[in-house]
């Protein structure tokens, strides 16, 4: 008895590269970790000694007694480090997998609901390390400790330690002829008057200190590049940065350290961040020196649980760190939001 196999009843299929994947992007920035003096293997708060600056000891010679100030001039405040710990936690169902395009590499040889030994595994151990530092990067300088929200009040950020620290707060008010409106994008333009009143307000400790760096927002790096090659007032510097690029961008020589994350997550997430009260006042800057802030943590990309558990029928994933943040001294720093960060 003969069969007629025809492909008529059969469905029309995408060919799938089953070796290649696309994992949405998220916005990591440049890397500013260089720039902080990072305290390892951090296992609860920790105290740091702080000692005062020494001056005015050196007095005309005598030929009396001894008469040295004493050693409580050169004693100062404690730095408190106070970590938070932190975990993520996510699972996969494999079975949920089959209808995508990696599903024809775990039906052979694997259990059902197993990612375990898959090229699906490394994609998702990627993917969740991506997302770990998302988290790191984004709460390391936008959470603040008295915010209910999950995502930004486990721990306070770089920028409200700055402000609980007293350092030197500027806002849109700050800036000349007050061209910022509350509550708006920011002004074409005003990009460069915020990173001139950074500097202009900058403590004398800070400018000596040397090493420094402006951290700055994604619009505000735009809108300064744009300055630097439009205005007829930068026409040079304009003209060398089209014809040769720029690699770097700077003010006053200090390098900006350009942190598109606070962009996305401002737009997305305002209400839950202290120092503007619009998503579309995605505009903030800081200027400090190399070390000034300390972030303690015993974070570890390498130290991922990874586990297949049978009861749920899911492989499950989980991380977890402590970290905290410290600014060593008030001077040494000065930032920029459009409104005023609460304490």
């Amino acid at each position: 008895m003969g069969f007629n196999i025809t492909t008529a009843g059969l469905p029309t299929v995408e060919q799938y590269d089953v070796n290649r994947s696309i994992i949405e992007p998220i916005f990591m920035g440049q890397d500013y970790m260089q720039y902080m003096e990072v305290l390892p293997n951090i296992k609860g708060t920790t105290v740091i000694d702080k000692f005062n600056q020494l001056g005015k000891i050196t007095k005309a010679f005598t030929n009396g007694a001894f008469d040295g100030d004493s050693s409580t001039a050169a004693q100062g405040a404690t730095i408190t480090i106070t970590p938070s710990r932190v975990e993520a936690e996510i699972e996969f169902r494999a079975n949920e997998l089959f209808n995508k395009m990696k599903g024809q590499l775990m039906r052979g040889q694997h259990d059902f609901d197993n990612v375990d030994g898959t090229i699906v595994k490394n994609i998702l151990l990627d993917l969740i390390g991506q997302g770990v530092k998302a988290d790191f990067n984004r709460q390391v300088w936008l959470s603040d400790v008295a915010e209910t929200d999950p995502n930004y009040g486990i721990y306070d950020g770089i920028f409200q330690v700055a402000r609980e620290a007293g350092a030197t707060a500027l806002t849109s008010a700050s800036l000349d002829a007050s061209t910022q409106d509350d509550g708006a994008a920011l002004v074409a333009g005003n990009a460069l008057d915020i990173l001139k009143k950074l500097y202009d307000n900058a403590s004398p400790e800070l400018l000596e200190a040397g090493n420094h760096v402006f951290f700055v927002s994604g619009d505000i790096a735009d809108d300064y590049m744009a300055s630097t090659l439009e205005s007829s007032n930068f026409a040079a510097a304009g003209y060398g940065a089209l014809v040769n690029g720029v690699p770097q961008l700077t003010y006053r020589g200090i390098p900006l350290i350009v942190r598109r994350d606070w962009d996305v997550a401002i737009a997305a997430d305002f209400a839950e961040i202290n120092g503007q009260n619009a998503a579309a006042e995605t505009h903030r800057a800081m200027l400090t020196t190399k070390d000034a802030f300390v972030v303690g943590t015993d974070f570890d990309e390498n130290s991922v649980e990874q586990w297949y558990s049978q009861d749920n029928k899911a492989y499950r994933f989980r991380v977890s760190y402590m970290v905290g943040v410290a600014l060593k001294d008030a001077k040494l720093a000065v930032y920029y939001t459009p409104d005023a960060i609460a304490v």
